[in-house]
């Protein structure tokens, strides 16, 4: 039986970063996409929202593909601060979870005021950079930065240290099992 992850998105700029992380990760693992309802608010708003997102993304995940061995939920918010915030969760089939956070940086002040009264960050960083779908593509870090990080690249330092836990559970309290410890 092959290791099979199952990501909580359809979204080519999650799906890339997580293609990328898994197979280095796990090399021979087959990587699911599937969409998977968040739970949360189109935009989640503020750390709470975000993390639960990810969350329940990582568990449906989990639950929706036959199989898989974990489960992983990315979920990008917006803080009341003004700041982009992403969260990974990553949940095994035995019950381990693990969240951990992406980097975090100012967001425009325009485009703050429109997400806080509810809009979404992806329309209308479009409608203040004159791009389309840019969420699949260079997401607002990529368009703020004029490529030089990308959303897919964003999220891939969240993704690595989500599975510290799995690559070396005999330093988080968990048994090594043969596939995750490379043993």
């Amino acid at each position: 039986m092959s290791f099979i992850i199952a990501i909580g998105s359809t979204n080519p700029a999650k799906t890339t970063a997580a293609q990328t992380i898994c197979e280095r990760a796990f090399p021979g693992c087959t990587v699911v996409p599937i969409d998977v309802p968040s739970g949360v608010p189109e935009q989640p708003i503020g750390p709470d929202q975000t993390s639960t997102g990810a969350r329940n993304r990582a568990r449906a995940a989990l639950e929706a593909v036959e199989g898989a061995r974990m489960g992983m939920g990315l979920e990008g918010g917006v803080d009341p601060d003004g700041s982009l915030i992403n969260c990974v969760a990553v949940v095994e089939a035995g019950g381990r979870e693990n969240l951990t956070w992406g980097v975090r940086f100012p967001l425009p002040p325009v485009a703050v005021a429109r997400v806080l009264k509810g809009e979404e960050l992806g329309p209308v960083m479009d409608q203040v950079s004159g791009r389309n779908e840019s969420k699949k593509k260079l997401g607002a870090v990529g368009i703020l930065t004029n490529g030089l990080f990308t959303r897919a690249e964003m999220w891939q330092g969240p993704l690595a240290c989500a599975l510290m836990p799995f690559l070396h559970p005999e330093l988080y309290g968990a048994p090594a099992t043969d596939e995750a410890s490379g043993t």
